[in-house]
């Protein structure tokens, strides 16, 4: 691969564009520290593992993975620190490396002699004519004659390029510090920040020599892990295009929550209930009760449920085998459990900014950046069998920023109408609820009130008569000014009303088993208005 293409490609997929100069390189420092820290973890437990002494150097997923995100980090940080001038941190290197071994001071002659002349000769004449610039030079150009100046070889090698690897992330913070410590902490030398990077550069590329890799298959590994999360210009085609319409998702759909009791609610879809009646099944009220919408989210991200598809009856039958894979029991307790590993994540996540998720204010998952691409990954290990594993990383982050974003909504307003979109990848949130609702009467109401002439008075007085009204069917004939601020109605075009309630109205309505209310309203004689209201629940 040319090195020109992966500098390209770190450029375009750099989030931090559009920050501050000063922070976008903080951002770097702090992402490239990391990320040799995910190297060091990497390989100790493929030194540490059963059968560690004999496998050490065959390098896994992971190792491969945390290496490709230093080269990304080195390519960002040389763009930032050098004010997006194109630098060569290859050259750079090897133009040290040879005066380091061409000197004529002790250290150089100290390193020749350890060095086989065989190598410094081939080393010296290929650093000769090493490009300065990347314009079609290659990343196995460097790697085949950085790797000729290793003092030493095998494990003892690795162990060597984590220990330099350390002390060079450490030196790069040495430029946070203020002059003071820099005066007074000399433990680590001040060296140019393109000389540190230089020398990143040659110790990732001599694990790669190491372990028997390509750097350019570790840039290219890269590119398309980024890429798995960056490109959403073409999201994974609907699983179930090819099924009969009666089992398949359907395009578009609303489905209604709402609270019924304390820390308990329902979904409704066409005023028919959707599953059981759900709690937080947890000592703190964190409503986890409405995690339903999740898996709604998953249906409008992902085009995968099972969960919802056996709740909506649109199993794919037509298919035993994936009826039974896809569709059946296991497939569904491996979304809950993805679910809420998920919500564990973010809650996690809270608790580290000293924030708990029982407290209604805390929207997990606020920022798509707290989302990182191990997580994504372990999410996408957790679904490895299923069909949804032909998801992009995007599709996922976008699953889970979307959901929460709804699942805060509802937990702040307590219900609410959750809009999906397959077509168009959308899902949205509206506070009010109008549930088209055959149930029983559990309370019957009217209520009747007198109009004036004045502007808008009707209509007002409109919304008086169906409180009135409502509380009347919830046994509060007599109802005080209280008891209408407790209550708030919504006509809903084509649909009927949307009521919300609180203190005690809420606990009348609860106890009730109430799910919608259903009004009548005509104009009465003498500029009156009149209405009747029905309470009804499906118990």
């Amino acid at each position: 691969m040319l090195i020109s293409t992966f500098d390209q490609f770190v450029q375009d997929s750099d989030q931090s564009a559009g920050k501050p100069p000063d922070e976008r390189v903080d951002i770097a420092i702090y992402g490239l520290a990391a990320e040799i820290g995910s190297v060091v973890a990497a390989v100790k437990k493929r030194f540490l593992a059963e059968g560690g002494q004999e496998s050490w150097n065959i390098a896994n997923d992971e190792i491969v993975e945390e290496l490709g995100d230093v080269v990304w980090y080195c390519f960002a940080l040389a763009r930032l620190a050098n004010k997006s001038k194109p630098v060569n941190i290859f050259a750079h290197d090897i133009a040290n490396l040879k005066r380091e071994i061409g000197g004529a001071d002790e250290r150089a002659k100290r390193i020749r002699r350890v060095l086989d002349a065989t190598k410094i000769e081939e080393f010296l004449q290929a650093a000769e004519s090493f490009p300065k610039h990347t314009r079609g030079m290659e990343f196995e150009d460097y790697q085949s004659i950085a790797i000729l100046t290793a003092r030493t070889t095998d494990r003892t090698l690795v162990e060597v390029c984590l220990a330099a690897l350390w002390q060079l992330s450490a030196q790069l913070f040495r430029r946070k510090l203020p002059a003071i410590e820099l005066e007074l902490n000399r433990d680590l030398e001040d060296r140019p920040i393109n000389d540190v990077l230089g020398g990143i550069a040659w110790h990732v590329s001599a694990l790669a020599s190491i372990y028997g890799l390509k750097l350019s298959d570790i840039a290219q590994r890269n590119i398309t892990k980024v890429s798995y999360r960056l490109d959403r210009k073409h999201p994974t085609p609907l699983h179930d295009t090819d099924y009969p319409l009666g089992e398949q998702f359907p395009r578009s759909f609303e489905i209604a929550f709402v609270t019924v009791d304390k820390g308990r609610s329902r979904m409704y879809l066409n005023g028919r209930r959707l599953g059981n009646e759900l709690t937080d099944n947890s000592r703190d009220d964190d409503g986890y009760r409405f995690h339903d919408v999740m898996h709604l989210a998953n249906a409008t991200k992902l085009s995968w449920s099972p969960v919802l598809r056996g709740l909506m009856g649109r199993k794919r039958k037509s298919n035993p085998e994936t009826d039974e894979v896809e569709d059946g029991a296991r497939a569904q307790i491996v979304e809950e459990a993805v679910i809420k590993a998920i919500h564990s994540e973010g809650t996690r996540l809270a608790a580290l900014q000293g924030r708990t998720s029982s407290d209604t204010s805390v929207h997990l998952f606020s920022n798509h950046t707290e989302i990182t691409f191990r997580f994504l990954k372990f999410i996408h290990n957790l679904v490895g069998d299923l069909e949804v594993e032909k998801n992009r990383y995007w599709e996922w982050e976008e699953a889970i920023v979307e959901g929460h974003k709804v699942f805060h909504q509802l937990r702040c307003e307590g219900q609410g109408t959750v809009t999906v979109d397959l077509v168009g990848r959308s899902i949205s949130f509206r506070p009010a609820v109008c549930i088209p609702l055959s149930g029983k009467v559990v309370g019957l109401g009217s209520a009747y009130v007198q109009t004036n002439d004045t502007p808008n008075a009707k209509g007002q007085l409109r919304e008086l008569a169906q409180k009135r009204a409502i509380l009347d069917a919830l046994g509060f004939p007599e109802a005080t000014d209280d008891d209408l601020m407790q209550l708030s109605v919504t006509e809903v075009a084509g649909c009927g009303i949307s009521v919300k309630t609180a203190g005690r109205v809420r606990q009348a309505a609860w106890e009730r088993k109430v799910v919608t209310f259903q009004t009548s309203v005509r104009d009465a004689q003498g500029n009156a208005i009149y209405c009747t209201a029905l309470a009804l629940a499906d118990d």
